[in-house]
């Protein structure tokens, strides 16, 4: 009941930075850019995304309609996940598997096909990131480690 409940709450936020970002709830990218925020097509603009990466690009170099306005809640959504999660997270972190990581993957914006590099950085630092057992060093830590 538990990962229901902060799935939802996390796709409301996503929801609410897609709007706030001027998207669709697919994000920005090449997708957005050719299927205007419209339920119906959210679909091909994801498709879109993920064919042509320039969901990455977009959100690397700031093209693409990707900008900063959705940042801060992608950043709140991450911090939620892992304070909500901290004991699982670092469990999958230290296993180097598992959901939690897999999905604090994605919220940093890895692939399902790329989220073993993210598993594998955080991994090799377990001690930095949850040594001092708290939330918000981990979050710090996760953020420096991945160049945010």
């Amino acid at each position: 009941m538990k990962k229901v409940l902060l799935s939802a709450v996390l796709l409301a936020s996503f929801g609410a930075a897609a709007i706030a970002a001027d998207y669709g709830s697919a994000g920005c990218g090449l997708g957005s850019l050719a299927f205007k925020n419209n339920d119906g097509t959210q679909i091909l603009a994801a498709t879109t995304n993920g064919t042509f990466g320039s969901q990455t690009f977009g959100i690397t170099f700031g093209t693409s309609n990707c900008n900063a306005k959705g940042m801060i809640k992608v950043s709140k959504a991450r911090e939620s996940f892992i304070e909500a999660n901290y004991k699982d997270l670092s469990r999958d972190v230290a296993a180097g598997k598992g959901e939690y990581v897999t999905n604090l993957a994605q919220l940093y914006g890895y692939t399902p096909d790329t989220a073993w590099k993210f598993t594998q950085i955080l991994q090799k630092n377990h001690n930095r990131i949850f040594a001092a057992n708290s939330a918000q060093t981990a979050v710090n830590e996760i953020n420096t480690l991945v160049g945010i």
